[in-house]
């Protein structure tokens, strides 16, 4: 019995993380590679995507493309985007010519200069050093900048998920640092293409959070291997 409990507390503490366990202030978080800024998250995209590609890209990953609300993100822009001249901004007139659909961003625009100015060619804006112009949206010299809601770090998160002793091999959709199991489970919670997630324990304080496109009963059955040592692997899925 003694030995059952030691391990059901170490498996806790493995679980939410021993600086957590004394933390009464609900943590936000950004997933691993967002920045945070002004109480959101972003994420620089790789390569230049066009438009399109950006804007399906970020919904992909759980944000959508940047649409500034205040002068203070729009000027921030620049920033984010390593210094990059050019942002793609979530706005377009692809449905009607000349009204832009700018979602409902408090109204907040940064057209200057008589722009949009660019007729049936250009129906996709930008931030040009934080001014918006409209562009042909297969244009592919812009950034493209993700932004998501941060996410509050609670153990009641973790409670959402099954947690085994196991690993799910062979649907690795992406492998990033972790700190802990729940670190990782915001991780799957915040991608919409995550269904399940490892964490593997090498030890040496290394901890790899491995997110699944799949779960367990999903795959085939040699896929889903039980761990040899304790913590050398957990399994979560909800």
């Amino acid at each position: 019995m003694e030995g059952t409990c030691l391990h059901s507390v170490l498996l806790i503490l493995f679980t939410i993380g021993m600086s957590s366990a004394h933390s009464c202030k609900p943590q936000m978080l950004c997933p691993f590679g967002w920045e945070s800024w002004g109480g959101s998250c972003y994420k620089l995209l790789e390569g230049k995507p066009t438009w399109p590609e950006g804007f399906l890209k970020c919904q992909e990953i759980g944000g959508e493309m940047v649409l500034p609300s205040s002068s203070e993100e729009n000027n921030y822009l620049y920033i984010l985007s390593n210094n990059s001249p050019k942002v793609w901004v979530n706005c377009n007139d692809l449905k009607i010519e000349g009204q832009w659909d700018c979602n409902d961003n408090g109204g907040y625009v940064n057209w200057v200069n008589g722009e949009p100015k660019g007729g049936t060619r250009e129906n996709c804006a930008l931030a040009h050093f934080t001014a918006w112009n409209d562009y042909p949206c297969s244009y592919k010299h812009a950034n493209t900048l993700c932004k998501g809601n941060e996410v509050t770090a609670t153990q009641a998160k973790l409670k959402q998920w099954r947690l085994l002793a196991s690993c799910l091999t062979g649907h690795t959709l992406r492998e990033i640092p972790t700190s802990n199991v729940r670190a990782c489970a915001i991780e799957c919670d915040y991608d919409p293409r995550c269904h399940s997630f490892n964490v593997q324990h090498f030890g040496t304080g290394e901890r790899i959070c491995q997110l699944n496109l799949r779960i367990r009963s999903e795959a085939d059955h040699t896929q889903f291997v039980k761990s040899k040592k304790p913590f050398t692997c957990i399994y979560g899925e909800k």
